[in-house]
Parts: structure tokens; C-alpha cells; sequence
């Protein structure tokens, strides 16, 4: 691998503001351009497992991309990747329409975080509802909310920011509470950025309907999922003795908060 190669997956596998399907797509891309080099595929695969299992949609994938790899038929993992654009491109689609059917009249909703597939389902919705009233949190400590304002912004959204925080004080106005999720267990409860538990609680207290729109690829066959701690220092940067700060990005929502995962 190169050095323009690495530099290339690196940017990738370090990725932190992106959904689970938008560094799926990306990493996508970066391997229908390496069609035909084998050793470079393979390399590129054992780092992105490293990196990228807690995901599940990505570690379905690579588990895919893997094995037609060591059966070495190249037209059929160059199907592969070329299915995976088109799957990928038409699940917001599906979605969306199933979850318009749900909610025809709603006026304004809240979201959070950042995620690739909510952010393509309401510039579908925007089409039908030109006036839909956009909420979103930022996802501290990260602030990927923030990534999704601005670029909700450029398609032309009005947005609402609002810290984690103030969640609750805008909760109780709106129609519905939306979430993206970065895998479904087996027993249908949700793992997504850490905040979203909060939200999931409020929409329970104020009985409003909250919805987790997820592509197939994120279904696991497991129950299991281990809570991973990240860098303190993301979340305040004091050290002191009697201090320990505590950075956890992803959490699990039981499935008896959710109204229902819609998925295509």
C-alpha cells in the first residue's frame, strides 16, 4: 500500500463525524477503485476490521467483502461493490416511504446526531413538505449534530439547533422524534450515539412517537454489544487526581422506548 493508498483509507477508518453508512459507502468507493489488487484489498480489509467492527452494517460488509476474497473470483466481488452503491442509494427511498406513511401530517420533528440515512430521508420529505420543521441536537461531545445542521442547511432547511441539554423543552412540541442507529440487535433493542437514550425516555414521558430508521445491513444476530470507552480528553481536557472523566459514544436503547425501527 502507497502512501497516497493509506493516507486515503486512513481518512476513512478515522471518521468520526460520518454515519455507519456513509463510511460503509465511502469505504465502498475506496475499494472498487482497488479492483484487481488483491493484497491491497486484503490489507485494507484487516485495518478496516480493526477499526470499524463496532459498526454493524460496515462489519457485515467487510465479512462479505472477505470471503469472495479468498475465493478469488474478482467479477464477483466487483458485483459485489457495484450492489452495494445501488442498495445503499435506494434504502433512503424505501424508508422514507415507509415512514411518511406513518407520519403524512407531522410539522416538526427532533433528531440527533449525525446520520447519513436521516439526512437523505428528509430531503425527500422536504419535497413533500417544503415547511417541515427541523430539530436537531448536537451530539456532544463530538457535535456531529452540528455536521448535519450544516449540511441540511446548504439543501435548504431551517434548522434548530439545540444542546443535548434543552432536549426535553422541545421534546413535548414536536410531532416526532427521529434516530439513526448504528446496529439493531437480534432482540430488536437499538445501539446508537450515546444521548439517544435521554431522548427515547423524554419521547416515553411525553408520549410522542420515536422512530429508528436503519438499513438492513445493521440487523445483528446477537444480543451482545460492548460498550466502548473513548478518549476523556474529547469530553474535558483537566486531569486531577480525584477526577475521571468518562467519554462512553454509543449506547443501547431498549426496544420498549422505540415506537418502531423502520428499515427497507
Amino acid at each position: 500500500m502507497n502512501k497516497k493508498q493509506k493516507d486515503k483509507l486512513d481518512k476513512i477508518l478515522k471518521d468520526k463525524s460520518s454515519g455507519s453508512s456513509e463510511i460503509l459507502l465511502n469505504l465502498n468507493k475506496f475499494f472498487v477503485s482497488s479492483i484487481g489488487k488483491k493484497s491491497l484489498l486484503d490489507e485494507s480489509v484487516k485495518k478496516a476490521k480493526k477499526k470499524l467492527s463496532h459498526f454493524a452494517a460496515v462489519k457485515n460488509y467487510l465479512s462479505n467483502v472477505e470471503k469472495l476474497l479468498k475465493h478469488g473470483n474478482q467479477e464477483k466481488l466487483k458485483e459485489y461493490l457495484e450492489q452495494t452503491s445501488l442498495t445503499e442509494n435506494k434504502t433512503a427511498i424505501t424508508i422514507f416511504n415507509k415512514l411518511y406513511k406513518k407520519l403524512p401530517d407531522a410539522k416538526s420533528i427532533l433528531t440527533f446526531s449525525r446520520s447519513g440515512t436521516i439526512i437523505n430521508v428528509l430531503k425527500l420529505w422536504k419535497e413533500k413538505n417544503p415547511n417541515l420543521n427541523v430539530i436537531i441536537s448536537e451530539s456532544r461531545p463530538e457535535f456531529e449534530g452540528r455536521l448535519m445542521a450544516e449540511e441540511l442547511l446548504k439543501s435548504g432547511f431551517k434548522i434548530n439547533l439545540i444542546t443535548d441539554a434543552m432536549a426535553g423543552m422541545f421534546v413535548k412540541n414536536v410531532d416526532a422524534v427521529i434516530l439513526g442507529a448504528d446496529a439493531i440487535l437480534r432482540n430488536k433493542n437499538v445501539i446508537n450515539k450515546t444521548g439517544s437514550l435521554s431522548l427515547s425516555l423524554l419521547s416515553k414521558h411525553y408520549k410522542k412517537r420515536i422512530y429508528v430508521l436503519a438499513s438492513k445491513t445493521k440487523f445483528l444476530n446477537t444480543n451482545n454489544y460492548k460498550l466502548i470507552s473513548e478518549n476523556p480528553e474529547k469530553v474535558w481536557k483537566f486531569n486531577h487526581p480525584k477526577l475521571k472523566t468518562i467519554n462512553i459514544p454509543f449506547e443501547e436503547i431498549d426496544k420498549k422506548l422505540i415506537t418502531g425501527i423502520i428499515s427497507d
